[in-house]
């Protein structure tokens, strides 16, 4: 009987903890709920596809001149490898200009004298790599096929008479503000050539060869080609435009609308 009623005392000792350490932690509950109302939707065409648009294509010609110092006095440049990288390609509208800046990568393998005796110089190969910059504007021609960039239209405010009509209400106003935002023109670089010219500084002459000089700084005269693209992400229609009830009725598809910088000009016409 006293074994019966240990066991019987140990279940219910269980249960009572159970339920104290439930009522402590299951503390969920929904906070808030509401049911949202409908929101009207208005048609905006704007075409089938967005996808990048050529806007211009075009060859700039730059010319650049550097003077570039080696780490060491050397007697022979070997070989120079050219490479271009643009920094910025920047277009600025309404002006059709483009701003560009860039450097010419040019890695400059050269000779260096270690001993010269009788009728033979001896060295090593050595190379430096160096960025020589440029920085140049161009006005282009895109024959008819600007990019598609629409300005913010101006703040709007309206007044009101105050309640004895001798001058501005100035608790109370309409204001209209209307933001555009549009894709930004975009470059890329589909090929570059450079041709240059290295010109020696007057060195020190190597004694007992003729014509022989060790020089350090030498003068890099050279004359870019970029073929750079324009580009701009523009939806259009393919092939042409849909024809819609609006369309078949002779109405222009909806637009920025300039009376109260309303952005769309079906929804202000229904009113």
């Amino acid at each position: 009987m006293s074994a019966n009623k240990d066991y019987g005392a140990s279940v219910l000792s269980s249960d009572a903890h159970v339920s104290s350490n439930c009522e402590k932690q299951c503390d969920a509950s929904v906070i808030n709920a509401d049911t949202l109302p409908a929101a009207e939707n208005y048609c905006w065409f704007g075409g089938d596809f967005k996808i990048p648009k050529v806007l211009a294509e075009f060859i700039v010609q730059i010319d650049s001149e550097a003077l570039i110092r080696l780490n060491e006095p050397s007697y022979e440049i070997k070989r120079v490898e050219k490479q271009i990288f643009l920094t910025q390609c920047r277009y600025i509208p309404p002006t059709d200009k483009v701003f560009i800046e860039g450097y010419i990568r040019k890695n400059i393998e050269y000779a260096v004298r270690t001993c010269s005796k009788g009728s033979a110089i001896g060295g090593t190969i050595r190379d430096t790599t160096v960025h020589v910059p440029f920085r140049v504007y161009t006005k282009v021609d895109f024959h008819g096929n600007k990019p598609k960039i629409v300005p913010n239209l101006p703040p709007m405010v309206a007044r009101y008479f105050d309640d004895k009509r001798m001058g501005k209400n100035i608790r109370e106003a309409d204001r209209s503000d209307v933001e555009i935002f549009n894709e930004p023109v975009y470059c890329e670089l589909e090929w570059s050539a450079v041709f240059d010219a290295d010109i020696d500084k007057p060195g020190t002459p190597i004694d007992g060869f003729r014509n022989e000089e060790e020089f350090q700084e030498f003068t890099d005269k050279s004359v870019v080609y970029l073929c750079l693209k324009l580009l701009q992400n523009q939806q259009i229609c393919w092939p042409g435009p849909k024809p819609t009830n609006d369309r078949e009725e002779g109405k222009a598809p909806a637009g920025v609308y300039t009376d109260w910088n309303f952005p769309i000009s079906d929804f202000t016409q229904k009113k």
